[in-house]
């Protein structure tokens, strides 16, 4: 029975002796990365003054992004999947009356988008994704005073960063930093939405070499996570935003 290890070696007659050479498995490919080419149709939302979107009429958030718009951002994926996202709604602003179904459950009000990339696994095993959420659609001064309240409030969070129009919505601002996972809220017209994401693919940013330390994989893990959040999510807000304009 043979087995694959991490190494390839080989084996040559030298006169009578036999000499073994052994190297590292070379690395996967680079991941490659693209830019955002939104596609599809303009999603038409147009809330009347002062009104909040009925629940029933909010958009099924894995449609926001098709397969093509994902191979865009990049190129290698393949095996892309969808997993919805339960979404619960509340009163955006709790001094006025409720309507009638405008909050509660939305089953797809988010979606998880989950790919392959290359990595020393292979480029078949899913290793990669990101998620959007709908947090709110109402007429745009009730999203963009909801935007901005919670602005104010969350620029004390660790690795607040205020992207304003950067990522190619109306208005962004992201948090999180290091080893935990980068958050960016934005709005978009009617829209108030949710971007986040992370890879495990080792193409995606070169690791540290065999036997590193722990200290140099939690460096190795930063980096791969701030490669996601510099390449991958601003064009997907691009993509999403542009469906909500």
């Amino acid at each position: 029975m043979k087995y694959r290890t991490g190494l390839w070696c080989l084996t040559v007659v030298v006169g009578a002796a036999l000499v073994t050479g052994c190297d590292e498995e070379p690395p996967p490919k680079p991941v490659e990365f693209g830019s955002a080419r939104p596609a599809g149709a303009n999603l038409g939302i147009r809330p009347e003054a002062g009104s909040v979107v009925l629940l029933s009429q909010w958009p099924d958030a894995c449609e926001l992004v098709s397969d093509e718009e994902v191979r865009a951002i990049l190129p290698q994926a393949k095996r892309i999947e969808r997993k919805p996202v339960n979404v619960t709604i509340l009163n955006m602003n709790p001094l006025v009356e409720t309507r009638p179904g405008t909050t509660g459950e939305v089953p797809r009000g988010g979606c998880e988008f989950e790919f392959a990339l290359p990595s020393k696994s292979g480029d078949t095993v899913t290793n990669s994704d990101f998620t959007v959420t709908v947090t709110a659609l109402a007429e745009p001064a009730l999203t963009t005073e909801s935007h901005e309240d919670d602005k104010n409030s969350d620029a004390t969070e660790k690795g607040f960063k205020d992207l304003a129009a950067s990522w190619g919505a109306e208005d962004c601002y992201s948090v999180g930093e290091g080893l935990s996972s980068v958050v960016a809220h934005c709005r978009q017209g009617p829209f108030l939405f949710k971007v986040r994401g992370s890879s495990r693919a080792e193409g995606v940013s070169p690791g540290p070499a065999k036997g590193a330390k722990a200290a140099e994989n939690i460096e190795a893990e930063k980096k791969r996570r701030q490669v996601w959040t510099d390449k991958v999510l601003p064009e997907v807000v691009r993509t999403v935003s542009a469906r909500m304009a």
